[in-house]
């Protein structure tokens, strides 16, 4: 199995935000993926929960960016997001989040991918905050908005301690 998609890690922080996936074993581990869509939202429809070990969760950083993966049988979802260029990733709300792809450099704004199988949003509006990202895990809340700031909102929230 690809280490990146093990449901047993959590990150380390090292210099800024530079984190690592490292097994830790713990009491209580909560690995937890949930969203809700109004209808007419893209590219998340409906709503979802995931949690480990039935899916895999997987979370990490690579490039400034605080990478979330869920595979579930046939069904993936990721979710990127990264502070605006010359930052780093820290706890806080991050608002006017804007498209930013797996390859595409840092933006002024701070930065958001969701993609669920192809599909993704190439014009989102988002806000997120990050209450927790340490040693001991993340916790993340998202609101995104495909295409229009006023559009239908998909709300999503990720809990991860190993």
């Amino acid at each position: 199995m690809n280490p990146l998609r093990r449901a047993c890690v959590v990150m380390t922080a090292a210099a800024g935000l530079g984190l690592a996936l490292v097994p830790v074993a713990s009491a209580d581990p909560v690995q937890t993926v949930d969203y809700a869509s109004e209808d007419g939202a893209w590219p998340l429809q409906g709503s979802a929960h995931y949690s480990a070990p039935g899916d895999e969760i997987a979370v990490w950083e690579y490039d400034g960016r605080l990478k979330i993966d869920v595979q579930s049988g046939f069904k993936d979802l990721r979710v990127e997001l990264s502070a605006p260029a010359g930052e780093s990733l820290h706890t806080g709300t991050y608002t006017g989040a804007r498209f930013r792809g797996q390859s595409d450099p840092a933006l002024s704004t701070p930065g958001i991918f969701v993609v669920t199988g192809s599909r993704g949003c190439g014009d989102p509006y988002a806000d997120f905050t990050i209450d927790r990202l340490d040693a001991t895990g993340v916790d993340v809340t998202f609101v995104q908005r495909c295409g229009t700031p006023d559009g239908p909102a998909t709300r999503g929230e990720v809990h991860f301690t190993a």
